[in-house]
């Protein structure tokens, strides 16, 4: 049984230029692992909190250097002697240690950073991979088995608006979705291609080509529906049938055009009621090969939420971030209501792998599926792609099909498909 050595955190930059946590376990074996986690620049005060220095004289004063010297000086020295394999025990200690609901005690930066490196330490430690030791996890706190059969399917970023980009579209992200019957490999391929494709027709429109935070392109459009357009065009340019080969996927992050009870977008000349927005969401998924429909309604218009998960076809997923953010009771709320069909997995809105765990369960439970994805400051690290075959997400979110931090995660995928789950 492995034991903690010695524990060592340090800053790094992070997609976004920003600092964030990265860190280094060693074990009593000399065998050692090293994480590091997602940064998160602008936070809802809804999910957990990123400890930062607020020094406005380093980084703006988004350095990390308290929550570095949190895990150095306060939480490693507690924990080192105690084996890899505590991984409940230390996750539940650290929660406790915080004592605040939103972790803005010790930061949620600094709680994942242990939490994450205690599961690759344990995977290390039994000589096995790290979605393989996630599932027997959950295996062994909740006595179920999530058979590991496939790896999810991707849903990449290609065309990026509102908070992710410099335009002047109202949604967030137009996304590429290769047909589940692919294999990763294959999809993967398919996305590459559509996305260099992409950058061609854009030119030939005489649109921008520049890329928004998570490595979309964020073309100067007038509509949101030319975005669709221009993906559609650009599937058929690829000789792939669209709703067939490809699908299309939305997050709109409905809140950020929610004002007054209406919501104002650029293919409409006047702000809608609810009503007419929700008609004009039904035209989208008719016209369009859509199969995923993120945030259509602002994060507090429950009422919006059960209505389009009640309309539009149950081939549709209806992907719920900012309304749950990682929180069991708005997951719990969401299931009793049916006010979606799936929700995002974004382990620093919560704190722990344990804390992940815990909702994938009520999930399981509630029937609802569930999506692994990345956040607009990344890394380069890969824990992500392992949690989500682990607990079989759906469909995994990493961003666009290029740049270190997004592609590291896909890579991942591709490896776990090709070494292990290809055998």
């Amino acid at each position: 049984m492995s034991t903690i050595k010695e524990i060592h955190a340090y800053e790094i930059i992070d997609s976004k230029g920003y600092p964030t946590i990265e860190a280094r376990l060693t074990m009593d074996s000399g065998l050692y692992v090293v994480t590091s986690v997602p940064g998160a620049t602008t936070v809802s005060t809804k999910e957990a909190v990123d400890l930062r220095d607020q020094d406005p004289n380093r980084f703006f004063g988004m350095g990390v250097t308290h929550a570095v010297s949190y895990v150095n000086e306060l939480i490693a020295p507690k924990i080192k002697g105690a084996s890899v394999n505590k991984q409940l025990e230390i996750d539940k200690w650290l929660s406790q240690a915080d004592g605040t609901g939103n972790k803005s005690r010790l930061g949620v930066n600094t709680i994942l950073t242990i939490s994450q490196l205690l599961a690759k330490a344990g995977a290390l430690s039994a000589n096995i991979s790290l979605y393989k030791y996630i599932n027997q996890l959950y295996k062994s706190v909740y006595k179920e088995e999530i058979p590991v059969e496939k790896i999810p399917t991707p849903m990449f970023n290609s065309i990026n608006g509102g908070a992710h980009a410099n335009n002047t579209l109202d949604f967030q992200e137009f996304q590429i979705i290769p047909s589940s019957s692919f294999t990763f490999g294959t999809a993967y391929q398919k996305a590459v291609e559509i996305f260099s494709e992409l950058k061609r027709v854009l030119e030939y429109r005489n649109a921008t080509t520049s890329v928004g935070d998570e490595g979309g392109f964020s073309p100067n459009l007038t509509t949101n529906l030319d975005a669709l357009e221009i993906l559609t065009e650009t599937i058929t340019q690829k000789k792939m049938r669209s709703g067939l080969d490809i699908f299309l996927g939305i997050d709109l992050a409905a809140t950020h055009f929610y004002r007054n009870g209406q919501y104002t977008i650029k293919d409409k000349t006047h702000s809608l009621r609810q009503a007419e927005y929700l008609d004009f969401l039904e035209s989208v998924t008719k016209n369009y090969s859509v199969l995923v429909l993120e945030d259509p309604f602002a994060e507090d218009d429950w009422d919006g939420w059960k209505k389009i998960s009640s309309k539009v076809s149950s081939n549709i997923y209806i992907l719920a971030d900012e309304p749950i953010r990682m929180s069991k009771d708005k997951l719990a709320y969401a299931i009793k209501e049916g006010a979606c069909t799936s929700f995002l997995i974004k382990p620093n809105q919560i704190g722990t792998l344990t804390d992940v765990l815990e909702l994938v369960n009520i999930a399981r439970r509630g029937n609802l599926t569930y999506v692994v994805a990345s956040r607009s400051s990344e890394t380069n690290d890969d824990f992500a792609a392992d949690l989500a075959v682990a607990i079989q997400s759906e469909f995994v979110k990493f961003g666009a099909p290029t740049r270190g931090e997004r592609v590291a995660k896909y890579n991942r995928l591709w490896q776990i498909e090709r070494d292990e789950l290809g055998k």
